[in-house]
C-alpha cells in the first residue's frame, strides 16, 4: 500500500510564499512516485489564470457506457488542445478541481504561445510562475547529477537565491522608471549607473564588472577586495535610496545615496582595491 493518499496536501513554495498542490494518483508515475495536480483557485492566485476563466474552458463529456465516472471533464485550451481535469475531495474536506502538474505545465506554454484573449497581465503572472519552477527543476538536476541528490536545504537555498534576484530585478525597474520620470533618455542611464558605481568603487560599471570577473578564483586577493554578491547588493541598495530620497535634482539624490551605502556597506570608506593578480 503507498504511503500517499490521493487527496493529500502537499506544501511548496513560489516567490517566497507557501501553496499547496494535491495528490492525484499515489502511484501516479511509479510505485510511491505519486502525481500532484493543481486547483483551479490556486491557478488563479499564483499563475494569473482566473479560476472563471478555467471553468469556462471546462465542459463535460460523456463517458463510455459501463465506465464508473459517467461524465469526464475536459479543459479546452484556446488552441484547442484538450486536457483532463479531476474532482478530488481533499483530506480537509474541501473540493478541489484539478489538472495533473505535467498537463498544468503544458496548458501554460500552450497559452503563452497561443493566448486567444488572455490580456498581457496575466502572461506577464504565468510566465513568472513557469521561471521560477523551471529554474528549480534544472537546477534540482544538476544537483543530483553533481551530488547524488537533491535535499531540503537545497531547494530552500535555491528559493532564497531566486527570491533575491527577482527582488533585485524589481528595484531595478523602480530605479529606471525613476530616471525616467525625471526626464533622462538614452545614454543618460549609463551615466547615473556609472555615477552609482564610481562614488561606490571608484571604478565605472563596465570596469567593475571586468575587475570581479578577472579576480574570480584567485588565491591572491587582497583584504579589500568587495565579493561581486555584496557590491551587487550594495548598488541595488544605493539605487534604491535614490528613488526612497525622491529629492529634487537627480546629482543630489544619487550623491546622497551613495554616502548612505558607504556608511551601510562600507563604514563611510570607499574601498580601496589593493588586489595582486600577477602569478
Amino acid at each position: 500500500m503507498s504511503q500517499y493518499t490521493k487527496g493529500q496536501l502537499v506544501t511548496i513554495e513560489f516567490e517566497g510564499r507557501e501553496f499547496q498542490v494535491i495528490v492525484v494518483d499515489p502511484n501516479g508515475l511509479g510505485k510511491d512516485q505519486p502525481s500532484v495536480g493543481f486547483g483551479f483557485r490556486l491557478m488563479e492566485k499564483y499563475a494569473g489564470i482566473k479560476e472563471q476563466t478555467l471553468s469556462d474552458w471546462t465542459t463535460e463529456e460523456s463517458a463510455l457506457q459501463g465506465d464508473r465516472n459517467k461524465n469526464k471533464k475536459v479543459l479546452n485550451a484556446p488552441s484547442g488542445k484538450e486536457y483532463r481535469v479531476t474532482e478530488i475531495t481533499g483530506i480537509d474536506n474541501n473540493e478541489y478541481t484539478v489538472i495533473e502538474a505535467t498537463d498544468w505545465f503544458d496548458l501554460a506554454f500552450d497559452v503563452l504561445k497561443n493566448p486567444g484573449k488572455v490580456r498581457k497581465p496575466t502572461k506577464e503572472k504565468l510566465l513568472d510562475f513557469v521561471r521560477w519552477f523551471a529554474i528549480k527543476g534544472f537546477y534540482a538536476e544538476v544537483y543530483v547529477a553533481l551530488k547524488g541528490s537533491y535535499t531540503e536545504r537545497d531547494s530552500a537555498t535555491l528559493s532564497k537565491w531566486l527570491l533575491s534576484r527577482l527582488e533585485g530585478i524589481t528595484r531595478r525597474k523602480e530605479y529606471t522608471n525613476f530616471l525616467q520620470s525625471q526626464g533622462c533618455q538614452g545614454g543618460e542611464y549609463g551615466y547615473w549607473t556609472d555615477y552609482v558605481y564610481t562614488g561606490l568603487f571608484s571604478k565605472t560599471a563596465s570596469q567593475m564588472k571586468q575587475f570581479w570577473k578577472l579576480v574570480e578564483g584567485s588565491k591572491r586577493i587582497g583584504r579589500n577586495y568587495i565579493p561581486e554578491a555584496k557590491g551587487l547588493d550594495a548598488v541595488a541598495y544605493c539605487e534604491e535610496m535614490t528613488v526612497k530620497l525622491h529629492l529634487q535634482y537627480l546629482e543630489q539624490a544619487h550623491y546622497e545615496a551613495i554616502r548612505y551605502t558607504l556608511a551601510k556597506f562600507f563604514d563611510s570608506n570607499q574601498p580601496q582595491f589593493d588586489i595582486d593578480l600577477e602569478d
